[in-house]
């Protein structure tokens, strides 16, 4: 296996191409060691909402073959009444009109990419009871809990990796290195990939990563080839599967059609020269089979629509809280109690940095710019834009590999420019320790503080957090309910 990386010494104006054996790119390697050395910090546990209706799909295909969810979620609410009264209520009570089953407003796709690693583990559970373990082969018990987890993990790590090999074409590997590792420390990432697993975040990551990873590596200014228009069409839909937002990431590749075509527009009255319409046909045929084979890998969740809500859309509850207008545009950036900007400051570089990635590459920045912005303005267009509740702006971790490349790129001009290397590491620290001050804090809150930033408690807590860390550390070690605040005196 070879890959393509840049010399340790690459800047963004220059940078001899060399081949380089995977095991021998020691920023790779240690990446990976980063992430194996975190595995055991993975939080193993089903709790919020939305992770027992992505968990609902996986164990009702494997066990049930139906999307009739309501043995999930009564399970969940007869082990804890007091814990799971929420999932009762707003989860089996409610039933759609047309079918008469409990609602679930989770898309199927990370039910469906935990589904390997879930039917493993009651594979390896059924050959223990073998020998006499006596380990509850439902479903629910502890085996299938961690297999969904730690799988949320690696595909995070792996969309993560992904983020690397795209910033290590551009800007060198130990910077990229450093620029991954500090984006999953200093944003809410690394929340929900070690701390809550179980949401569709991390798969998120994964499957956008991947789509705008095998984007790029098939750039060409002639077009791709159908089969490979093809398999962008799979990964789309793959998108699509586990959130549906994602699909907006498939502007990429029209903003590049766009972009090749208006090169070769003529300026004469009589059209387009015979070249140009060739390429335009050619674009055009790619996207429509891009398009297609996105459609056609997205039936699985058309199915599940119909199982669940008695149509091919998803359920009226999620149409209520969306308005096309997308009127916390802004919010959603600079809110101060919920904005993705002051919840995770690095973000705020990170945008710096795609001004310098403009002079590397101007179609990767703007096809990533235009996504972004379309992130930017579904997030506003949703009644719960806040996300409140949550740590930090979670719907933009599907635009992780945005952020990385963005930081790298600075970083690397940074670094060209003079800066010295203890200063560049020192400001990226300091973005983690806010980073992971919030998370310690957010652990401690209550309820209602969780609701928004609290800029008097939130900067009090972070002077007091130094303090505090050790134990906090100590609890999440070893008595990882103690940590969560839910377990705690309010």
């Amino acid at each position: 296996m070879q890959l393509t990386a840049r010399t340790t010494h690459a800047t963004l104006e220059a940078g001899e191409q060399v081949t380089v054996r995977w095991w021998h790119d020691r920023a790779l390697l240690g990446l990976l060691a980063l992430f194996v050395l975190c595995a055991p910090l993975v939080t193993q546990r089903i709790y919020a909402s939305d992770e027992i209706q992505y968990f609902a799909y996986t164990h009702s295909l494997l066990f049930d073959r139906d999307f009739d969810f309501s043995d999930e979620y009564m399970h969940f609410y007869e082990s804890d009444p007091v814990k799971f009264r929420d999932i009762y209520e707003d989860l089996y009570l409610k039933r759609e009109p047309l079918t008469g089953r409990p609602i679930n407003v989770a898309p199927v796709g990370t039910g469906l990419l935990w589904l390997p690693s879930y039917a493993l583990a009651h594979v390896v559970v059924l050959l223990a009871d073998a020998v006499g373990a006596h380990i509850p082969a439902d479903g629910y018990s502890q085996p299938y809990i961690t297999a969904i987890c730690l799988t949320s993990y690696v595909y995070g790590c792996a969309g993560l990796l992904l983020c690397y090999l795209l910033a290590r074409g551009l800007v060198g590997r130990r910077v990229s290195a450093v620029a991954t590792a500090v984006i999953w420390f200093a944003t809410p990432v690394i929340f929900y990939t070690v701390i809550a697993p179980p949401w569709s975040h991390a798969t998120s990551l994964f499957a956008v990563t991947l789509f705008v990873w095998y984007w790029h590596v098939t750039r060409r200014p002639q077009g791709r080839r159908l089969p490979e228009w093809g398999v962008l069409g799979v990964l789309g839909g793959l998108m699509m599967l586990v959130r549906e937002q994602d699909a907006l990431f498939m502007v990429i590749p029209a903003l590049e059609a766009l972009w090749h075509l208006a090169g070769g527009v003529s300026g004469r009255v009589g059209g387009l020269r015979p070249r140009t319409m060739h390429a335009l046909r050619r674009w055009a045929a790619g996207l429509v089979v891009m398009g297609l084979f996105a459609a056609v890998t997205f039936v699985p969740q058309l199915i599940a629509y119909k199982e669940v809500t008695g149509r091919f859309g998803p359920s009226q509850i999620v149409a209520g809280k969306f308005t096309w207008t997308s009127p916390n545009f802004l919010n959603v950036l600079f809110n101060p109690e919920h904005g993705m900007i002051p919840w995770t400051p690095v973000i705020a570089v990170a945008l710096a940095g795609l001004v310098v990635l403009w002079r590397r590459d101007r179609l990767l920045t703007t096809a990533l710019g235009g996504a972004l912005l379309l992130q930017v303005y579904i997030a506003g267009s949703f009644l719960t834009w806040q996300a409140a509740g949550s740590f930090g702006q979670r719907r933009f971790i599907n635009s992780t590999a945005i952020f990385v490349l963005g930081l790298a790129a600075l970083m690397a001009w940074l670094l060209a420019h003079g800066w010295p290397r203890w200063l560049v590491a020192g400001l990226a620290a300091l973005f983690v320790a806010w980073n992971v001050g919030l998370l310690m804090q957010y652990a401690l809150w209550c309820s209602p503080q969780r609701q928004g930033l609290d800029w008097p408690v939130v900067l009090r807590g972070q002077l007091e957090m130094p303090a505090r860390a050790f134990q906090l550390v100590w609890d999440y070690l070893t008595n990882r309910q103690k940590f969560y605040r839910s377990t705690r005196q309010c």
